[in-house]
């Protein structure tokens, strides 16, 4: 058969189509294999990272729980251990996908299409590190409200304390009725306690705002600060003389002392100052006749219920729903009978002619 150079010509150049077709496919799966591993890469580290949160979850409920004294010494030890210890583990995983995350990258040069996946994973998973440190700070809020109640545990009291104490509520038991007839506020003058414009309030709320401050934006983690703030820097005495004595905010503040009726109004100016005008100071009835005082609000969605008497970390009474709220809440283990009557700058509300 004769075969011309013509022939010839076509044959070789349909090789060449062909050859090239086929390394231009290979190099193509080539260049996706590694994009898969990285994107598998990336995917456990977002796993590991949501179950590292739910962990975390279980640190902080167990905190709290301990904190409301509902689990013993020895099952919190043993627990807070075994959450560490699971912790730890996690990190170690996590440190090895982002060394095969790196090794992968020096490596090859993906796609671009597949690499914009790549940046959304990279973005979840930012946000899920920024709530694990938001968690891991709670944590810490909670640990450090532990120590505390462990330190004042240690406190003893000795014969002199109390013959002084003695002395005193003498002393004050005798002159009790003038000083609560000074002291009694009006509707009027209740709610002209709180000031959101003292200038001893706004100095104390500058250190927690930012520059170009924003309600939406910045006012939990602002409140947040100021109320650990309070909580470590005010010492609250239990008033069992039933008389009525108010503080001025910037002596509190100096003397770093004063019963739970003023606490409230500093915190409730605060957070008036601060542009929060559901802050709310309530007075309730407890359990065994025992009258108290707290600072309600809602931030969103969520109620807040504050008590810093009881010293607890800001997170502790929280609920969508405000009558669960109201039912979940305890001083002392003791629970809420009725609500007495609110104030702030704004309203006064009588809940006894409701």
């Amino acid at each position: 058969m004769n075969v011309d150079f013509s022939q010839i010509l076509i044959i070789i150049f349909i090789f060449l189509v062909f050859g090239t077709l086929i390394t231009v496919v290979n190099l193509k799966s080539k260049g996706k294999q590694p994009v898969k591993k990285e994107q598998l890469a990336w995917q456990n580290i977002e796993d590991l990272n949501n179950k590292k949160k739910e962990i975390l979850d279980q640190k902080k409920d167990l905190s709290y729980r301990y904190t409301a004294k509902s689990v013993d010494d020895t099952t919190y030890s043993k627990t807070i251990k075994i959450i560490n210890e699971d912790l730890a583990k996690i990190d170690v995983k996590i440190n090895e996908e982002v060394s095969k995350l790196t090794t992968i990258q020096k490596r090859d040069n993906p796609e671009e299409e597949l690499r914009f996946k790549n940046l959304k994973i990279k973005g979840d998973l930012n946000e899920v590190s920024i709530e694990n440190d938001t968690l891991k700070e709670r944590i810490l809020e909670l640990e450090e409200f532990i120590k505390n109640m462990t330190k004042q545990n240690d406190y003893k009291i000795t014969t002199e304390d109390i013959n002084k104490i003695k002395f005193y509520s003498i002393v004050i038991q005798r002159y009790k009725d003038i000083i609560n007839e000074k002291e009694r506020k009006t509707i009027s003058e209740l709610k002209e306690m709180i000031k959101p414009n003292d200038l001893t309030i706004k100095s104390m709320v500058s250190k927690f705002t930012p520059v170009g401050y924003d309600f939406n934006k910045d006012y939990a983690t602002a409140l947040r600060k100021n109320y650990n703030y309070l909580r470590t820097e005010i010492n609250i005495i239990k008033n069992d003389l039933k008389i009525i004595f108010w503080m001025d905010f910037s002596k509190v503040l100096v003397e770093k002392v004063c019963d739970e009726q003023t606490t409230s109004v500093i915190l409730c100016s605060s957070m008036q100052a601060m542009q929060d005008n559901f802050a709310t100071i309530e007075v309730i009835l407890l359990e065994e006749d025992k009258v108290h005082s707290i600072v309600t609000t809602k931030i969103k969605e969520t109620y807040y219920i504050l008590d810093m008497v009881q010293n607890t970390p800001f997170d502790t009474y929280k609920n969508t729903d405000i009558n669960k709220l109201y039912d979940e809440y305890r001083f002392n283990g003791k629970k809420i009978i009725k609500r007495i009557y609110s104030y702030n700058n704004l309203n006064y509300t009588d809940f006894n002619q409701d």
